[in-house]
């Protein structure tokens, strides 16, 4: 081979190897990026689910908040059933997540209230079928969906009122069917 040939190959060598870093750089540059936006999310989410769990425990020893009850649900999904007698209320939250609250086997008294509150969330409520409902939302973008009858009110039974404050989310209210201890032991039988 002639000196200009070896030259030659020699030049594009020399630019293959510097394209090939180049292209490794950019790619480190790109995985460097992801990694610090990943790093800094997980951060803030671990940063705000610190801050709700201390905000949790100070609600729990405020006086002024007997009797009500929390539900909330941060970047998760969460299912919860209670079966307790609620005197005064519920408090309800879904941020950025999806939440199943059954309250079908709840004893509510007359006047008690849930309130939800929704950011980036779907929420579904299941409430007794022995209980008058009254709902009230102020929402932006929020799918509300109520399935039972709104227009019945039975006398006798407790009015339970449901307030909403919502935005880009999805919240179904339904009426569940109540099934006694006789019924269930029926069933068993």
């Amino acid at each position: 081979m002639s000196k200009a040939k070896r030259a030659y190959k020699k030049e594009l060598k020399k630019k293959m190897n510097l394209k090939l870093k180049d292209r490794v750089k950019r790619k480190l540059k790109k995985f460097k990026l992801l990694f610090i936006i990943f790093t800094t999310l997980a951060s803030v989410i671990i940063a705000i689910k610190a801050v709700i769990a201390v905000l949790e425990k100070k609600r729990a020893k405020d006086p002024t908040r007997t009797g009500l009850k929390d539900i909330l649900a941060f970047f998760s999904s969460k299912s919860v059933t209670l079966a307790e007698d609620i005197n005064s209320g519920l408090m309800v939250g879904g941020y950025v997540s999806k939440l199943n609250v059954d309250l079908s086997q709840c004893e509510f008294k007359d006047y008690s209230f849930i309130a939800v509150k929704s950011v980036l969330s779907a929420i579904y409520i299941a409430v007794p079928e022995n209980v008058n409902i009254k709902f009230d939302s102020i929402n932006s973008f929020t799918y509300i969906k109520q399935e039972y009858d709104t227009d019945s009110f039975t006398e006798g039974n407790p009015t339970v009122y449901i307030a909403l404050k919502g935005a880009f989310s999805s919240v179904i209210v339904s009426k569940a069917a109540t099934v006694d201890e006789e019924e269930k032991e029926a069933a068993k039988e």
